[in-house]
């Protein structure tokens, strides 16, 4: 991001990418929507993948994890909509798998070492305040409209995840 600073655009970074921000919140509404224990589950996994992801990405490791991202947020937001009871040992597998595929896509180009490292440290906590935000708020939603108000909230995030997929193909 030009203007704002290495370790701010890092910040902003995922809410900007639309496979990032709906990866995110998908699994923010996942996690939260199964309570607390879940969302610690999840963390336990997102956090050394995320720092993993991040000290890859420049290596060249993946080609392009973006379209396994939006495949993973309309995945993730199905199993918001249908409030599967999942076991508690897959959350941590889903929230570093998110994690490590959203840290390779991560990759700050042309960058000197110093404002690379700064802006990957943004990122990371650009991507973990957004996950804690949402897991928050999904996990404080109480019983009636609130919970239906996630489940079309998952909704709509595996219906753009889908579109935005499909326009990657579509569209040259």
């Amino acid at each position: 991001m030009q203007g704002v600073g290495d370790f701010y655009g890092g910040i902003l970074h995922p809410l900007v990418v639309p496979a990032h921000v709906l990866s995110l919140v998908m699994l923010g509404l996942l996690a939260g929507q199964r309570g607390m224990a879940a969302v610690r589950r999840t963390y336990l996994g997102f956090l050394p993948a995320l720092v993993a992801g991040l000290a890859l990405s420049g290596a060249g490791v993946a080609e392009d994890p973006e379209p396994l991202l939006l495949l993973a947020s309309a995945l993730m937001g199905l199993l918001v909509v249908l409030q599967w009871r999942l076991p508690p040992g897959l959350f941590p597998l889903i929230g570093a798998t998110v994690a490590l595929l959203l840290g390779l896509d991560s990759a700050p180009e042309g960058l000197a070492p110093a404002p690379y490292v700064a802006t990957l440290a943004g990122t990371a906590l650009g991507a973990f305040a957004c996950l804690l935000l949402v897991a928050d708020l999904s996990e404080r939603a109480s019983p009636g409209w609130q919970r239906i108000g996630l489940r079309v909230l998952g909704s709509w995030g595996a219906a753009s995840a889908t579109l935005v997929y499909a326009m990657r193909w579509l569209v040259p």
